[in-house]
């Protein structure tokens, strides 16, 4: 059994900005790393599961850089090289208390072909599961290129796994999209509340359970909630002093999804979401150091 992921092939520049004054220059310890939807196929390498990622980057240093992770990780590479955009760049500021600022371009991202995705539409319909994201329907030729293969997807009896990304990305369209192609909804609690307009668990639970077969909210250091019907069941989570949590949520995404291809139940698979999650994060600030 595999998974497909679908999505964004970012690189990732973090910076430690705190205590910095304009016009100054500053020593900090600098991360670059692989990021973008792409994670969520290298967490699941990691836990010992075959997974493949699509996406596009640029015909540059940093795309041959995430070309390279993804080999390193063992996870399968159905990435396109657009020969006139670069590959998509997000730079993440900490702040001493955890704040992120981040600036992105796209890049590459946004230029995904219907034709390049038809072309490996037998890798993506092979798979148990399918992931993707709201970041990947920004550009009008993505969502063609996205439904094109989650429309084939559907038809093949694919699970299809959606994450809306951030609560400001979260269309009309995407609710459309969810109501007829969406299995499991992985989100967290801002974008909880947009999708369903409503401020309460309880609220949250029958609105999604009336949208797909499973969902499950994440709630940062508190863990994360499994609604069912009119209530919930909620998971707590190892307590750590993460400053930066960037690419936890991709990390307990591919816990989750793990425990289903094990054949878990909602809960535990949430619970091993949350296990991944903390590891990622204890390894990150060792990194940080």
């Amino acid at each position: 059994m595999s998974v497909t992921v679908i999505g964004d092939a970012f690189i990732d520049v973090i910076v430690p900005v705190h205590g910095t004054k304009l016009g100054e220059t500053h020593h900090r310890k600098i991360i670059t790393q692989c990021g973008g939807t792409a994670n969520v196929a290298v967490q699941i390498a990691k836990l010992g599961e075959k997974s493949k990622f699509v996406g596009k980057i640029g015909d540059d240093v940093f795309g041959k850089y995430f070309k390279q992770n993804l080999e390193i990780n063992g996870v399968k590479d159905l990435t396109f090289v657009d020969r006139e955009n670069p590959t998509g760049l997000c730079i993440s500021m900490v702040y001493d208390k955890g704040e992120r600022t981040m600036v992105a371009s796209r890049g590459a991202n946004d230029h995904l072909k219907r034709d390049e995705v038809r072309s490996c539409i037998g890798e993506i319909t092979d798979s148990k599961i399918v992931y993707f994201s709201g970041y990947s329907l920004l550009s009008r030729r993505n969502v063609e290129s996205i439904l094109f293969a989650i429309e084939e997807c559907h038809k093949q009896n694919c699970k299809i796994y959606f994450n809306p990304g951030a609560p400001n990305l979260i269309k009309k369209h995407f609710k459309e999209i969810i109501h007829d192609f969406v299995d499991v909804l992985i989100l967290n609690v801002e974008e909880t509340k947009t999708m369903t307009g409503k401020n309460k668990l309880e609220e949250f639970s029958k609105v999604l359970s009336g949208m797909v077969d499973t969902a499950v909210i994440t709630m940062g250091k508190s863990g994360c909630i499994v609604p069912k019907g009119d209530r919930y069941m909620d998971v707590g989570t190892e307590k750590l002093n993460a400053l930066d949590t960037t690419g936890a949520g991709d990390a307990f995404a591919a816990g989750f999804i793990v425990g289903k291809l094990k054949g878990r139940g909602d809960t535990d698979c949430a619970r091993l979401g949350n296990e991944v999650a903390a590891k990622f994060l204890r390894e990150k600030m060792e990194l940080m150091r």
